[in-house]
C-alpha cells in the first residue's frame, strides 16, 4: 500500500488534471442524463421491470434485435471470407483501388447508403427496371428484414474482408511451399493451413459486427418499415417521439445498456482486434485450377457490383436529376450544410482533446506500473458505446428544460453527443502512438527537463502528427454522418444533412434526396482520401 501511494506522489497535476476533468465530466454527464431519464414518467421503472416479460411488444423487439444482428454478422463474416480469399489469390489491375472503394463504406453516412440501396433494390430501382425489361413477374421489396440485412452487409462486408485479408497474409511462404510439395490442395489446404489463421479472426469479427448491427439506428429506422421490424434503439426513439413515454424509454434504454455491456465484455474476451492495415509483401502462391479461378473472379465481380452500384446510384441520381441545379437554391440545403459543417469539426476537436487527456493520464499510470488503473481510464472511454446516444440526448434535454431552450442549446447537445460517439474510435487510434512516445522518450525528457508544450512540440508531435490528423478526419466523418442525436432535436430551424436526407426520403422527394446524398458522399469521400493518406 505504501508503494502504491509513493507511485501516486510521483504524479504531477499536468499529468492527470485533464484526464480527471474529462473523467468527472463523463461521470456527471452520463450519470445526470441517465438519472433524468430513469426518474421521468408516471409509471415507476421498477413496476415496468416486474412486468418486463409480460410485454409481447418488447419480446418481439428483443428477438428481432438479436436475430437481425446475428444474421447480419453471420452473412458479413461468410461473404467477407469468400471475398478476402478471392482478392488475395487473384492479381489484377485496380486491386488497390478496389480495396479503397470497399473501405469507403466505413465513413459513408448510413442514410446516404440507404438512398443508394433504394435506388438499386427499391420498388422503382435498377433491379426492378431490369425485371420489367425482361418481363419477369417479380418485384423487389427492400423494406423490412431483407433491406436491413442488405444494408448491414453492405457496411460490414468490407470490414470483415479487410480483417480476413490479414489472416491470409499471415500464412508464411514456407507453409505454402511445403503444402505444395506435399500435395495439400483444395479443401485440405483450407482446413489444415488457412483455417487455423482464420479462426483467430472469425469470432472477434463476428462479435464486432454483431455489436455494430445490434446498435444500428438509422438503417433500421429508414428500412424497418414499421414497428414489426424495430430494434431496441428504434423502440427508444418511438417511445420518446411518438408516445413521449419516458418510463418506457428508460426501460428500453436500461436493457440496451445491459446488453451492450455484455457484448462489450464478449468483445474483450474475443481478443484484440487488429488495426486493419494491410501489409504488402511478396507472397508465394501455388497455381490454382481454372474452376477455382473462375469462382474467385465471379465472387470479386459480384461483391464489387454489390458495393459499387449503390455508390454509383448516388452519383448518377444527382448528376442526372432534373432538379440538380434547382436543389442548390433550396435554403434548407444550405442551412443543413452550415450546421453539419459546423457540428462535425467541432465535435471532432472535442473528441480529440478528451481522448488526449484520458490517454495522457492512462499512459502516466502505465509508466508508474499501475496498469489496472490505466485500463479503467481506457475502458471508461470505450464504454460510451454501451449507452444509447439517443437516451443521452434526451436526459440532457430534460436536465436543461427549465432553460429557454433554443437552437444554440440544441447545437451544443448535438456537438457533445457526436463528440462522445466518436471518442472510442479516437482513443483506439491514439492509444498506441501515445504509449510508444512515453516508452521511448520519457527518460530523455526527464533528464533534459523538457515538459509541457515544448515536449509536445519538439518530441511528441513528430510521431503523433499522422495519427492525430487521421483521428480528427475520422471523427469529423463520423460526426458528419451521425443521425442519432439530430433525429430527436432536428427541425426546420435546426437541421443537418443526414436529417434533411431522412426527411426527403420520408416525403418521397427523390431528386432532392439525390443531391443531398451526393453531397454527403462527396464530402465523406474527401475525408476518406485524407484518412487513407494519413494511414498509409
Amino acid at each position: 500500500m505504501n508503494a502504491f501511494f509513493l507511485k501516486l506522489r510521483r504524479l504531477r497535476p499536468r499529468h492527470y488534471a485533464g484526464g480527471v476533468c474529462v473523467l468527472v465530466f463523463l461521470l456527471v454527464f452520463y450519470g445526470g442524463s441517465l438519472n433524468a431519464v430513469f426518474s421521468a414518467g408516471e409509471t415507476p421503472l421498477r413496476q415496468l421491470w416486474q412486468n418486463l416479460w409480460q410485454n409481447a411488444y418488447l419480446k418481439r423487439v428483443l428477438w428481432f434485435s438479436f436475430m437481425q444482428a446475428g444474421l447480419s454478422a453471420l452473412l458479413s463474416v461468410i461473404f467477407g471470407i469468400l471475398f478476402a480469399r478471392a482478392v488475395f489469390y487473384q492479381h489484377f489491375r485496380g486491386k488497390k483501388i478496389l480495396l479503397r472503394l470497399f473501405s469507403l463504406t466505413f465513413v459513408l453516412p448510413s442514410l446516404a447508403a440507404v438512398f443508394g440501396l433504394l435506388g438499386v433494390y427499391g420498388a422503382s430501382g435498377w433491379l426492378a427496371q431490369v425485371c420489367r425489361f425482361f418481363q419477369l413477374n417479380w418485384q423487389p421489396d427492400i423494406y423490412g428484414l431483407p433491406g436491413i440485412l442488405l444494408a448491414h452487409v453492405f457496411f460490414n462486408l468490407p470490414l470483415a474482408a479487410r480483417l480476413f485479408l490479414q489472416s491470409y497474409q499471415a500464412v508464411s511462404n514456407q507453409q505454402r511451399q511445403l503444402a505444395a510439395q506435399l500435395g495439400i490442395r483444395g479443401w485440405r489446404f483450407i482446413r489444415l493451413i488457412e483455417l487455423p489463421y482464420l479462426r483467430q479472426q472469425i469470432f472477434p469479427a463476428f462479435v464486432l459486427i454483431f455489436m455494430l448491427c445490434f446498435t444500428s439506428f438509422a438503417i433500421v429506422l429508414a428500412l424497418g418499415g414499421g414497428p414489426k421490424y424495430s430494434t431496441l434503439e428504434v423502440a427508444i426513439y418511438q417511445a420518446i417521439t411518438f408516445d413521449f413515454d419516458l418510463a418506457k424509454a428508460a426501460l428500453y434504454a436500461s436493457l440496451q445498456i445491459v446488453f451492450c455491456l455484455l457484448l462489450f465484455a464478449f468483445g474483450n474476451l474475443a481478443g484484440k482486434m487488429p488495426e486493419g492495415q494491410l501489409h504488402q509483401r511478396e507472397t508465394w502462391l501455388a497455381r490454382q485450377s481454372s474452376a477455382v479461378k473462375f469462382w474467385q473472379v465471379f465472387v470479386i465481380i459480384v461483391a464489387t457490383l454489390f458495393i459499387a452500384l449503390p455508390l454509383g446510384n448516388i452519383v448518377a441520381g444527382a448528376l442526372f436529376s432534373q432538379q440538380f441545379f434547382s436543389a442548390w437554391q433550396n435554403p434548407q440545403l444550405w442551412r443543413a450544410m452550415g450546421y453539419s459543417f459546423a457540428i462535425a469539426p467541432l465535435s471532432a476537436l472535442i473528441s480529440l482533446l478528451a481522448a488526449t487527456a484520458l490517454l495522457q493520464f492512462a499512459r502516466q499510470l502505465n509508466w508508474l506500473y499501475l496498469p489496472f488503473f490505466a485500463r479503467i481510464f481506457m475502458n471508461v472511454g470505450m464504454l460510451i458505446l454501451a449507452v444509447p446516444t439517443l437516451v443521452l440526448a434526451v436526459g440532457l434535454f430534460l436536465r436543461l428544460q427549465t432553460l429557454d431552450f433554443g437552437t444554440a442549446h440544441l447545437f451544443v447537445i448535438v456537438v457533445i453527443c457526436n463528440a462522445l460517439t466518436a471518442l472510442p474510435f479516437v482513443i483506439r487510434i491514439l492509444s498506441v502512438p501515445m504509449n510508444n512516445n512515453m516508452q521511448y522518450y520519457e527518460n530523455l525528457c526527464q533528464s533534459l527537463d523538457i515538459r509541457g508544450w515544448r515536449r509536445f512540440r519538439l518530441i511528441e508531435w513528430h510521431h503523433l502528427a499522422a495519427p492525430v490528423k487521421y483521428a480528427f478526419a475520422l471523427a469529423t466523418a463520423l460526426s458528419l454522418g451521425d443521425f442519432t442525436a439530430i433525429a430527436l432535436f432536428g427541425g426546420q430551424d435546426f437541421t443537418s444533412l443526414p436529417y434533411l436526407l431522412y426527411r426527403q426520403l420520408g416525403s418521397y422527394r427523390g431528386e432532392e434526396a439525390a443531391v443531398t446524398a451526393f453531397l454527403l458522399l462527396l464530402v465523406c469521400a474527401g475525408l476518406f482520401l485524407t484518412l487513407e493518406k494519413q494511414h498509409d
